[in-house]
């Protein structure tokens, strides 16, 4: 399946953010939503020739990663991008945390504030591709 890079919601985004977007948009309706870096990664190569370069240390999945964070802000949505988590602590990486929790100092806070977006994602019905 093609996408323009308009379709995400509406404004320029790239082909690898609304691929992105798709997947962590049905990951939202699962019970337990949350998805690895890695397992992200191999779904977006599993879904495109376009993305086998991707894996789950890219620049270009956290260039991604942070498209779709802005556009869902830009929304007042809660912020995809936290459904993304490392394998071993199941939680998001440092650069989440740095991008969403800026001035959250203390690492119990930032803990806290992801888990209120995550249960805030699982109450949110995320718009479909235009």
């Amino acid at each position: 399946m093609a996408f323009s890079s308009t379709e995400l919601l509406g404004i320029d985004v790239s082909p690898l953010a609304i691929a992105i977007y798709k997947i962590l948009r049905g990951q939202a309706r699962r019970a337990e939503p949350r998805i690895t870096y890695a397992e992200l990664a191999a779904q977006l190569r599993e879904g495109s020739e376009a993305f086998e370069f991707i894996y789950h240390r890219s620049q270009q999945l956290y260039a991604a990663l942070g498209e779709v964070g802005k556009e869902c802000r830009r929304c007042r949505l809660p912020s995809l991008p936290a459904l993304v988590v490392r394998a071993d602590t199941r939680r998001p990486g440092s650069a989440y945390f740095e991008g969403k929790c800026s001035g959250i100092v203390y690492k119990g806070e930032r803990i806290s504030a992801w888990r209120k977006e995550l249960e805030a994602i699982k109450r949110t019905r995320y718009p479909a591709r235009k």
